[in-house]
């Protein structure tokens, strides 16, 4: 599912504001080794390098995340399929032609397949830290200590989550009455993120989401006792942030995190510092 309206936390739209654009011709794999600290901090797309177009892509997704920033008077509106036309139209511009063999696929940029997962995976990923960052509230976590991860979207091929050999219990999670249920403080959110966050979406195109459970069904569960008290975790982008780079990285990748981030924070003896904002 593609969304097509704009997500209202303001928690979300900061999430989108404070990207920094990182052209890079790195894959995913690699990228994914930055970890989450300087991947929630930059705007990329796996092998891209055209700084126009990243730049493009990061004006087009943050206005559609953001409602307060459209004028609707002026234009309709800017929904998914707007912004996959529109960067279809830069691309064309500059053009762009996909590798011999590849078009359509995912390696090319200008594919439906590429373009849908990318509008996709950063709106439910705005979506999901702003869901998450409301819920971090004392009050709603004694209310609501602890969440089940489900199916929100069918897939023709769906990875194995629940079973025995699936990624909840490889990763350590407990099965409860059947279901997938954890304290939102545990650590299990981010162990099974593709992306190390502790919030959906977890992987790309997963169709895997949370639901809130209350403190008495988390109780008669046993997943939590009545004395539990679920830790606050205040995630914010005006926070200082010290995080190693790794050293397995490609001297270009690393680069590009340096160039990215270059006045805004040090990128320096193999470790990304980035002081709290005023």
């Amino acid at each position: 599912m593609i969304f097509t309206a704009p997500v209202p936390f303001k928690e979300a739209i900061q999430s989108q504001a404070i990207k920094s654009l990182m052209p890079t011709a790195a894959k995913t794999a690699e990228l994914k080794q930055l970890g989450p600290e300087i991947l929630a901090r930059a705007r990329f797309s796996a092998q891209t390098t055209n700084v126009g177009y990243l730049s493009k892509m990061d004006n087009l997704l943050t206005t559609l995340v953001s409602p307060a920033s459209q004028d609707r008077e002026s234009a309709p509106a800017l929904d998914a399929s707007a912004v996959r036309l529109a960067l279809k139209e830069h691309l064309a511009e500059i053009g762009y032609a996909p590798d011999e063999g590849k078009a359509g696929g995912l390696t090319d940029l200008g594919s439906d397949r590429r373009l849908n997962l990318i509008i996709d995976t950063n709106i439910k990923m705005a979506n999901g830290y702003g869901n998450y960052a409301q819920m971090q509230d004392p009050d709603l976590l004694d209310v609501w200590p602890c969440q089940e991860l489900i199916r929100v979207e069918d897939r023709d091929k769906k990875r194995n989550w629940e079973g025995m050999s699936g990624i909840w219990r490889s990763a350590g999670g407990q099965i409860f009455g059947g279901r997938m249920i954890a304290r939102k403080d545990d650590p299990i959110w981010t162990r099974i993120s593709a992306f190390g966050n502790p919030y959906p979406p977890f992987d790309f195109g997963s169709g895997m989401g949370v639901r809130d459970v209350d403190r008495s069904e988390a109780e008669s569960l046993g997943v939590i006792k009545r004395s539990t008290v679920v830790a606050q975790k205040k995630v914010g982008f005006n926070e200082a942030v010290e995080t190693p780079v790794p050293q397995g990285i490609s001297k270009g990748l690393a680069q590009a995190v340096y160039e990215a981030f270059k006045g805004i924070a040090k990128v320096e003896a193999g470790k990304f510092t980035m002081e709290a904002a005023l």
